[in-house]
């Protein structure tokens, strides 16, 4: 029955966003908002989706046994693989889920390995491209593999091409550039980080770090 639902999942995925199309995913277990616009999919493994209301889900990603959970007002772009390694499933650490707070937004064409859990809070931003983030990997001195999880806060800004290393924890109101590497260190509220590794270069501040929605103004 896991297998036919898992088909069942794939081929309701790949149709075009209506409300048929939520209702559909609904009866197969999945948490979707009537509101929500989720673009054609692949959903591979059956994981489990969670939706709410006025979000929006672009066309072309790639979702794989993975637990996703995004709240309201979120954008998620194009061509992104989100996935989570089933044969660390066992590991008391595995987690298969990626959690986005309201508001909050990814672009396009980034990878999420959620193995070990990503959470991403509210009015937070997940810029550019070519972004990794990565929670599982080989601890060498008992030659096993293990996971930690991704921690991101609210009103952060996530610019382009970042490497995330597994166990990063990224405070409130901060500012990661371009190229950054985040190891598996916290980092405080209000930082702005840079370089490879990444380090705190000094405190952020602007109506970016205070804004009540995640959408913003052009000029």
């Amino acid at each position: 029955m896991r297998k036919i639902r898992n088909v069942v999942v794939l081929g309701f995925g790949i149709l075009p966003a209506c409300k048929l199309k939520n209702l559909l995913l609904r009866i197969c277990g999945m948490r979707i908002k009537s509101s929500a616009r989720i673009y054609p999919q692949l959903i591979l493994g059956g994981g489990r989706i969670t939706v709410g209301e006025n979000s929006l889900i672009g066309p072309f990603n790639i979702f794989r046994n993975v637990e996703l959970e995004i709240g309201a007002n979120v954008i998620i772009g194009s061509w992104n693989w989100i996935s989570a390694a089933n044969a660390l499933s066992t590991l008391e650490s595995f987690r298969g889920s990626l959690r986005l707070g309201d508001h909050s937004s990814i672009t396009s064409r980034h990878y999420f390995d959620c193995s070990g859990g990503i959470v991403i809070g509210q009015i937070t931003s997940v810029g550019g491209i070519r972004s990794t983030f990565i929670t599982h990997f080989v601890e060498t001195k008992e030659a096993v593999q293990t996971c930690r999880s991704i921690q991101i806060g609210d009103h952060v800004q996530l610019h382009s091409n970042l490497k995330v290393a597994p166990g990063a924890n990224v405070g409130d109101q901060s500012l990661v550039a371009m190229g950054t590497v985040l190891t598996g260190h916290t980092f405080p509220q209000k930082s702005f980080i840079a370089g490879v590794p990444g380090k705190v270069k000094t405190e952020t501040s602007g109506k970016y770090f205070n804004r009540k929605i995640g959408k913003i103004t052009t000029t």
